[in-house]
This record gives structure tokens, sequence and C-alpha cells, in this order.
């Protein structure tokens, strides 16, 4: 009690000292404080395209009131800190390292050890001494004080961004506003009339250049009738250089690309309204810019591993298809190799066809580099390329280890996974993988008491890869080479084991995969079979079984011996950048599935498999399902600064079952609730509908629909940095399920359409994330706004949210806490 009191105490304390020290401050010596900047005036060129010529940016607020929690962190930080200290650290540390490197400068083992301890010293020495304590450079933020010099700069950059963008006349002032002890700055454009682009015109020394360059002027960056733009000339230059290499003309350079504008031109009806120019596209190709290069040969060549001589192997030369292979240590089929080499001999040399080359081999998971070089042959007109690559290693062994946390009742378990990887198993660059995966969940018994038992899995999972399509007579073998194609045949078993049953899972499935552009993923699986069966079911558990399935809960078919086979496909558009910084960005998502297809032209076949499996031990003979079930999600992403990004989704989907039992596999079902769907509402346990949800010994049981829609809506942005970035999130989230037709048991789980603005769950809250850029540590807490299976009066229900007891689940309504890895979305 005492400790807890003391702790309490020592929060009040420092929540007292931040509050005293965040306050507006009084001018100091250094000045006034910077406010927040405001742009007036613009109406073509955006607010975010100015915003971001401005380097300086005001200490962050507390929800907008002139508090300045940060700065209130580093100033506190600053009571116990002596800078002359820190420096003095940084001097004695200097000292020791020159004294220790001259005491053993004759040991070069010795110098580097020293050198390596030493880097690390010097470097948190200095860090301290130039940025402060722990509480000033990762908890606090030094105050950002007014500059007019930054201001004035800052106009004339913005000015001259303008005069880029084809506003030749703007002009850029600003009014300085004093509020709250802060300056606020009002820069005030004046963009004037635009510059627009009349005609234009390429002027080109080479005849078959010229012709290249105007057969493709579509796709110029720069257009007649378009608002002159500084960026779109660069681009022209970037296009023009990636056309003519593409068609020979290694030599070129965007630096011979040139204009000459005109803005001298009149004309009386339009000149009140815009400027007009007129550009010369100047493409000067002097030598050996002007040289068409054919590729006289290609040689690929395998080296042997790094740090092994030429001298150990005997090299082993062959020609196929006109490329000569040359493999010093390990084989691969010159066949295989064939569909991924783009240039090719005696046609003209395209920079595009190098790099895809590379890029296709680096993507076969075979080799550790590729490099391209090239010499020229004998005429001086043609090259000769020569592709080398060193190759990873043949065997390859992974483990991985970690906890499994299952949100229910949050008791971690352990799990190990085991992976071991054969490459180039038939020389034609195929990987072998087999992954062993055994896990221990401690999870609540169904049945019984309310104990936690132990839940054992064990799952064997074994695949074949081919890196092209395995298809009859190679159809498609030339179009897909290009675009990463992939075969995998795949076999799997998976054995659970708990105190209510013991399921095991025999799964086979082949798949292909190919990606026409860098934006889009096409997955095809022609065979996707599953077959499922349960032994020594718990009797108590059956009963609840049998009761679920009265309510309307299929999950009893799951534990029937079950045959499940199925045809997928899916599509996937993303234009989000991996690497750099956000940008608006656009995702979709949708796939289709067929379930039992097969059953309908070969009804015959459920015979067969039913001699061959029989029927269980209970008498139950396999179930066989026929289904048809799509998925749509689209997400869109809009930057907002720096570190800021606001992003929406939709989710949507349906399963229609006309089999037997007129009821799909439970796996197929969709959910709502969870750390990526409705953040408020425990993982599988919002809906159907309005019903009101099931429990069974105290613990809930998930709600399976037909019919999803969910919609999320999420601000992202940045806290602090440690190790990391620690990043903040406010979200709100929407969305049910519903069952379908004759399946829903009750009147408030079907899916009516006047209904459904009114059963649509609404949940709220914020979400704390810890952003490694190699792994993101995701924590989100949801309460419920709506809530549609409360009666009609009683739905909203954020005002039942107690703070006393956020985290007792026997409330009507209190905080979730949802731990992920990764975005949700």
């Amino acid at each position: 009690m005492n400790i807890n009191c003391r702790t309490i105490y020592g929060w009040l304390i420092l929540l007292i000292l931040t509050g005293l020290f965040s306050c507006a401050p009084k001018p100091t010596s250094k000045g006034y404080l910077l406010g927040n900047s405001s742009i007036k005036g613009n109406r073509v060129i955006g607010d975010s395209e100015l915003d971001a010529l401005i380097p300086q940016k005001p200490n962050r607020r507390l929800l907008g009131f002139p508090i300045f929690p940060y700065v209130g962190l580093y100033r506190f930080g600053e009571l116990f800190y002596n800078r002359e200290e820190k420096q003095r650290k940084v001097i004695e540390v200097t000292q020791n390292y020159q004294k220790e490197s001259q005491e053993h400068a004759d040991s070069p083992r010795k110098l580097e050890r020293i050198n390596r301890r030493y880097a690390k010293k010097l470097e948190k020495a200095q860090v301290r001494a130039t940025q402060g304590n722990f509480w000033m450079r990762v908890l606090g933020e030094a105050p950002v004080y007014y500059s007019q010099a930054d201001v004035v700069e800052n106009a004339e950059k913005m000015q001259k961004y303008l005069y880029n963008n084809g506003f030749f006349d703007a002009k850029v002032t600003f009014d300085p506003d004093t509020i709250f002890k802060r300056i606020r700055i009002n820069y005030l454009v004046t963009e004037n009339r635009a510059t627009m682009i009349r005609n234009l015109h390429y002027q080109v020394s080479d005849q078959l250049a010229d012709s290249l360059i105007r057969a493709d002027v579509k796709n110029a960056a720069l257009q007649p009738r378009k608002r002159y733009d500084g960026d779109a000339f660069e681009e022209e230059r970037i296009r023009i250089e990636t056309l003519l290499r593409n068609e020979g003309f290694m030599g070129f350079s965007r630096q011979n690309v040139s204009y000459i504008v005109n803005d001298t031109i009149t004309n009386r009806p339009t000149d009140s309204l815009f400027k007009s120019v007129d550009v010369r596209v100047m493409v000067d190709m002097p030598a050996p810019a002007n040289k068409r290069y054919s590729v006289s040969s290609v040689n690929f060549e395998v080296l042997p591993p790094s740090g092994v001589p030429d001298s150990v192997f005997r090299k082993d030369t062959s020609i196929f298809e006109g490329i000569k292979y040359v493999f010093s240590d390990k084989k691969f089929s010159r066949k295989a190799l064939d569909t991924k080499m783009q240039l090719r001999p005696q046609t003209w040399y395209s920079q595009k066809k190098e790099r895809d080359t590379q890029q296709q081999l680096s993507l076969t998971d075979q080799f550790r580099f590729v490099n391209y070089n090239y010499t020229l042959d004998s005429t001086g007109k043609g090259i000769n390329s020569y592709f080398k690559a060193i190759p990873l290693d043949k065997y390859q062994i992974s483990t991985d280890v970690g906890l499994n946390v299952i949100q229910l009742q949050g008791t971690p378990g352990p799990f190990a996974n085991l992976s071991y990887k054969i490459r180039n198993v038939f020389n034609g660059m195929e990987n072998f993988e087999t992954n062993i995966r055994g896990g221990i969940e401690l999870v609540p018994n169904f049945v019984g008491d309310r104990e936690i038992y132990k839940s054992e899995e064990v799952g064997v999972t074994a695949s074949l890869t081919f890196p092209r399509l395995l298809t009859p007579q190679n159809v498609f073998k030339r179009q897909t080479a290009n675009s990463n194609p992939r075969t995998q045949l795949s076999l799997g078993y998976n054995y659970v084991n708990r105190p209510e049953y013991t399921r095991t899972n025999i799964k086979i499935s082949t798949g292909y995969s190919w990606q026409p552009s860098p934006t889009t993923l096409v997955n095809i699986s022609l065979v996707d079979l599953n077959i499922l069966n349960t032994r020594n079911l718990n009797p108590k558990f059956d009963t609840l079984l049998l009761q679920l399935a009265e309510a309307g809960n299929n999950l009893i078919y799951s534990f029937k011996p079950s045959f499940v086979s199925d045809i997928n496909a899916s599509f996937v558009y993303n234009t989000n950048s991996l690497i750099g910084r956000q940008k608006k960005a656009h995702y979709f998502r949708i796939a289709i599935e067929s379930g039992g297809t097969s059953l309908n032209f070969l009804p015959r076949q459920q015979d067969v498999i039913r001699d061959i499996f029989g029927r269980d031990k209970s008498g139950e003979e396999i179930q066989f399902y026929k289904y048809i079930r799509w998925n749509a999600d689209y997400r869109r992403y809009w930057p907002v600064g720096r570190k800021s990004a606001f992003v929406a989704r939709v989710n949507s989907g349906a399963i229609y079952s006309y089999g037997d039992n007129e009821v799909p596999p439970y796996e197929k079902y969709f959910f709502a609730g969870g750390s990526n769907s409705v953040r408020a509402w425990l993982p599988r346990r919002l809906g159907p509908g309005s019903a009101k949800p099931v429990t069974y010994n105290n613990l809930s049981i998930e709600s399976p629909g037909e019919f999803l829609l969910e919609g999320n809506l999420e601000w992202r942005g940045f806290l602090a940095k440690f190790f990391g970035d620690i990043n903040y999130a406010l979200f709100i989230d929407a969305g049910n399920v519903w069952r379908l037709g004759s399946n829903a048991t009750a009147d408030d789980q079907k899916f009516k359409a006047d209904k459904l603005l009114r059963e649509m769950a609404v949940g709220t809250g914020f979400g704390i994330r810890y952003d490694l850029s190699f792994f993101i540590l995701r924590f989100d807490f949801g309460v419920k706004v709506y809530d549609p299976s409360q009666d009609s009066g009683d739905r909203f229900v954020l005002d039942d949210l107690k703070f006393k007891h956020l985290f007792r689940r026997t409330e009507a309504n209190s905080l979730n806490i949802n731990l992920g890895v990764g975005y949700p979305f």
C-alpha cells in the first residue's frame, strides 16, 4: 500500500513540475517562442506544398492549448544538467583514448579493440554533451524560437517555388503576429497570373532519336496547354534519357537535353488571364551519345563462394540460346536461367532489360548478389555483356522462438519454429523448404471449471517452389518471365490437443503467383484441399456444440470429419512505397473463392472419398462443402506533414453456401472485432447483427457471420524517438457481421438493408506503436461508443465507461487492449 502511494505521489509531483514548466513561457534573451505558421492567398499551389518549405516547426502543444508538455520535460531535465561537465567528459574520454592508443601502438589487435570500445564511449559522451540528458533528448523537446532571418529565407523559398511552378510574377510577404507570448507567422501569397506552355517543339540532332522521341510524345512530362512546371522539365530529361538508353543509345545522358523558353509572347485576349511561353527542347547528341550499341554477346557466370579462388574449381562452360554460361561451383539449369535473361544477343542494348535481368535473377533467392558490366567489342559498335553472380548457401537452417498471447485471458505460452531450406534442388533454381512448428498455449477450458489448461500444437509443412509457372507446354512462359513468376506445391499436417478435443488437419495446395507490374500481384490456387478430423471429443464440449448450433452458431461442423476443397484467386493493387516517406497511396485487394467446385462436375467423387476415409469412431460420415466466397479490402493513405498520416479503410465480404448442409466451413466465415477490425470488441466476438453475445461458463463464444461490412478511420502521428519511433494513433472503427437467409436462427442475426446503419457497431480509442523499422509493436486501446446488441434505447454506451473499472470485462463498457505486430491496415 505504501509503495503504491509513493508511486502515485511521485507521478503527481512529476506532472505538477511538467505543468509548471510547460505553460507558455515569457520571452527570454533568445526571444519569443515560434508559433504556428499560416499560408494565405494561394489558390492553385496547395498549403501542404508551401508548408513543406518551412523547416522550422513550432513546439508541440497539448490538445491545441498553449501548454507545451515536451518543452516542460526538456526544462525539467535542464534543472539537473551541467553542460560543462558533459563537455569535460568528452575531453576526458578523448584523452584516455589517446593515452591507451599510444601505449599499444605496436599491437594492431589491441589497438583495434581500443578503437571499437572508445568509439562507443565517445559517441555517447558527445550525444550527452550536445543533446542533453535523457529528459532533454528523448522525452523532451528543445524550445524553438522565432527568427526573422529564417522567416525571410522561407518567404524567398516560397517565391522561388511559385516561380518554378509557373507563377513568374508571384510575391510572398509575411506578417508576424504575437499571441500567447509566441510569434505566429502569416505568410501572404500573391500568385498573380499563371504561365502556360503554348507550343512545344523538339530539336534533335539525330534523325533516329528524333523519330523515337516523337513516337513517345504522348508520355512526355511537358505538354502544350499545361501550366509551366519546373519539375516537369527535369522529368522530361529523365524520360528522354531512359527512352534512348532503352533503344541502344547507351552513352546518352540527360545532360544532353537543354531548353530554350521564349517568354516574350504577347496575346492581348489572354494576357490578363495567363502568360504564354513557347518551349524548345534541344537534344544534342555528340559522340559517343549518338552511337547506337547492339549486344554482341551475353555472358552469365556463377562465381565461387567469396574468398575462394577460381583455381579451386573446374569451370563448366556451355552455350544455350546464344548465351554463354560459366559455372564454377554450383550448376543451374540453363533453360531456367534463360527465362530470366532479358538482355539477348544480336539485339539493341536496353538499360531496362539489363536491370530487369538483374532483378529477376535476384528474386530467385539463389544468389547473394548479381553484378553487371560490359566491354566494347572489336568493332566499337557492340558490347559484350557480363552478368556475374555469387550463389547463396545451398542449405539453410533458421530457428524462431517466442510467446503466444491469447487476448481472451492474456496468459503467454511458448512456441518454437524450425525451418530447413534446400536451394536449387533439381538444378532448376527450385527451393525446397520444410517447417516444423511446436507450441504450447495456455488456454481457458470451455467445459468444467475455469482453470487454465495446456493446449499443444504441432505443425509440419513442406513446400517446393519453382521460379516459373508450371503449365502444359510452358504456356505464358515468355509473357510472365519478367513478372517474378512462381509455382508452389505444398503439403502440411497440423495436430492440436486440447482438453476439449484432439484435431488433425492435412493440407495440400498448389499456387501460382506473378507480378504484372510493380504495383500489382496475382495469386491463383487451383488446388487447396483440407482434410479435417477430430478425435477424443469431450462429451461436455459436444453438448456445448449442440447448444451453440441451436443458437445459430455452426461451430459443430468444424468438429466433424470434413473434406474442404476450393479454387481461389486474388488480385492486389498497392501503390505504397516500401522505402522513403509515406506518399498518397491506394491499396486494393479482392479475393474470390469457389469451394467444392469439382463436386458439381464429378459428383461420384464423394462416394470414392467416403470409401477411402470411411467413418470416424462415432460413426460420422465425412462432410463436403459447396460455397462461393468473396472479400474486398480498400485502403487510402493521405500523408499530412512529415510523420503524420490519415488512413481510411473499407472491408467487406460475403459467403454463399449451397452444399448438403447449406453451411460453409467454419474457417470460411467472416468475423468482426479484434486488433485488425473493430478494436473495441474482443476478437471474433462482435455480432451477428444486433444479437446478444453468446457466453458459456462465463466465456464469450465466437460470433460467425456470412456477410461482413466494416470501416476504419485512423490518424497516425509521431510522439518521441527512443531507439526507434514511438508513434500514436487515434481511431474510429465501425462494422459488424450478419447471417444470410435461412441460416439466421433469429431475426436479430439476419441482414436487412433497412437496419444496416442501426446495427453497425462503433468504437473509438487510441494506440501506441513502437516502430523499429524492421519490427512494429502495436498496442491499441478501444472503447465502445455504439453497441447494437443493447436494447434500442441504450445502444450509446460511451457513458457506461467507468474510469475506476477500465479493465473489468464484466462492465457494460471497458477498455479493450489489442496487442499486435505491424500496422492494422
